[in-house]
């Protein structure tokens, strides 16, 4: 323990009795006594010889989200994370040898907000930095007759979609036991194919800064022409919605993939006033999408924001529009002298890009759309067939090969219903009616029928050929495997019996459905 100053006899007795500076070297971790305050460190603070690749975490009583301060001076100002549940962050720790700080701000269940201290750690001082992966898992759910399916994310450390993994990257394991990719037909592929929606605001600052410049006076035609060459990128699966600002962010177009409609309202944009609502178009562009991700759907969002100066409105506060963004993902470029780079970079959760010449802006948007699509991609879905069976409860547990990082998909799963089947091609299986049914009902004029074809026994992925009779339509509904579609009839046909035949053309499989056409 160190104390600074001369200090003596009764009076310092007092100053310990109420205040304590630990010597850098102490091992031993000060006495929770409000444990409302973050507390409990992992790493512990002092620590050293950390890898640049690691999970922050700590304890902290009645809190219901955190903000987390990350730096490399101290106190920490950056924002890692904000608005987060976890009582846990993955960071990357640049560097070798160099001390990093961090802080948890807490805000408890009765609104106020809970300082902890300033912890610290130093990473290696030597070695090698070696790229990590972070599994995020989104659901666990099983199908007879024994089937286990997972959808899970895969990021790097630095929180961007990894989408070139394929199945020959992973290991699982059932009950800590190795299970064979082979023997279990374990398939993993990326959700492309699935019903995926990217929703994507492009906020442009058109405030009369950007038009100012003498030596530039092309700037809003140039941000015209890099916005439609965004849009003329979009993927097939991605909406925009776009935004002009200055004094206030305004609609210009509603979600749509129709890049006419997106090039009119582009070509729209004139020149707006000299004032920058900064924060207010932020937070109006956060507020058009809520992410949503689940076996059969997902719903991922981002803002795409450009601007060329700071908030000069004062409306709303750095803090208001850090709420708003809470886990969601943004984009920030700045232009030209009179950014704030800081405060784009708090704003920025998914990246800021700082540009000097507006000619650069093309290469910038082009550069977000790809991690975009890269993020959209990073979604992976697995399907294996157990070997368990009997009514008990089993770990699951997926990790990539090599993965330097402490991340994998876990989960728990019931292997009461499964069973052997035998080998061939089903139609709309449950536990309930394992073997599926090859008999349905087709009323002229009313609702389509979903079929879901399923092979039992196969030894790699099916893709399915449907042959029909002529008077029935069917609609693909998850190209190129086909193994969902909708069965219609044309408009004014007579009742009578229709067939359809089904082939597995990779595991060689057939079977028929027939379709009794009803009045």
């Amino acid at each position: 323990m160190k104390i600074y100053g001369i200090i003596t006899g009764i009076f310092l007795l007092s100053i310990l009795s109420v205040s304590c500076v630990f010597d850098d070297n102490s091992t031993n971790p000060p006495v929770v006594t409000d444990p409302s305050v973050p507390h409990s460190p992992i790493p512990a603070d002092g620590s050293s010889n950390q890898d640049n690749y690691l999970e922050l975490s700590w304890l902290c009583s009645n809190a219901s989200s955190y903000t987390v301060y990350f730096d490399t001076q101290n106190p920490p100002i950056h924002i890692e994370k904000s608005n987060i549940s976890d009582s846990r962050v993955i960071v990357y720790a640049a560097g070798r040898g160099v001390t990093h700080y961090w802080q948890v701000r807490a805000r408890l269940t009765d609104g106020s907000v809970s300082d902890g201290p300033v912890w610290r750690f130093a990473t290696r001082s030597s070695g090698t930095a070696q790229p990590g992966f972070v599994m995020t898992k989104y659901s666990l759910t099983t199908s007879p007759p024994s089937n286990v399916e997972v959808l899970f994310q895969v990021q790097d450390l630095m929180g961007k979609g990894v989408d070139y993994l394929t199945v020959n990257n992973f290991e699982l394991y059932e009950d800590g036991e190795e299970i064979s990719p082979t023997e279990s037909n374990l398939q993993i592929n990326q959700r492309q194919v699935d019903p995926f929606i990217l929703r994507t605001v492009l906020m442009l600052d058109n405030s009369t800064s950007l038009t100012d410049d003498p030596l530039h006076p092309n700037n809003l035609a140039i941000l015209k022409a890099a916005a439609k060459s965004f849009v003329n990128n979009m993927d097939a699966q991605q909406v925009v919605s776009l935004y002009k600002f200055s004094s206030s962010p305004e609609k210009l177009t509603d979600f749509t993939n129709d890049k006419g409609v997106l090039e009119a309202a582009i070509n729209s944009i004139d020149v707006g006033f000299a004032t920058t609502d900064l924060y207010g178009a932020v937070i109006e562009g956060v507020n058009q999408w809520e992410d949503f991700i689940s076996p059969d759907s997902v719903i991922q969002g981002d803002l795409v924001l450009f601007t060329d100066g700071s908030d000069t409105q004062g409306r709303h506060t750095l803090e208001e529009a850090l709420d708003a963004i809470g886990t969601k993902s943004v984009y920030t470029v700045g232009l030209g002298s009179e950014i704030d780079p800081e405060i784009l970079r708090l704003l920025g959760t998914s990246g800021t890009f700082t540009i000097n010449e507006i000619s650069q802006l093309n290469q910038v948007f082009s550069q977000i759309q790809d991690e975009i699509e890269a993020t959209a991609n990073s979604f992976y879905w697995m399907e294996y067939v157990s070997p368990k069976r009997g009514n008990s409860d089993h770990i699951l547990e997926l990790i990539i090969k090599d993965n330097l990082f402490p991340s994998s998909v876990k989960g728990e799963f019931s292997s009461i219903g499964f069973y052997d089947p035998n080998p061939g091609v089903y139609f709309n299986t449950s536990f309930a009616n394992p073997d599926g049914t090859n008999e349905y009902i087709l009323i002229i004029g009313g609702l389509p029928i979903d079929i879901t074809a399923v092979t039992y026994g196969g030894t790699a992925a099916p893709v399915y050929f449907w042959a029909h009779s002529p008077s029935l339509i069917i609609a693909y509904l998850d190209p190129p495997i086909n193994s969902i579609v909708k069965i219609l009839t044309a408009p004014g046909a007579t009742a009578r019996d229709e067939w359809i035949a089904v082939t597995d053309m990779v595991n060689g499989f057939q079977s028929n459905i027939l379709i009794h056409v009803s009045n």
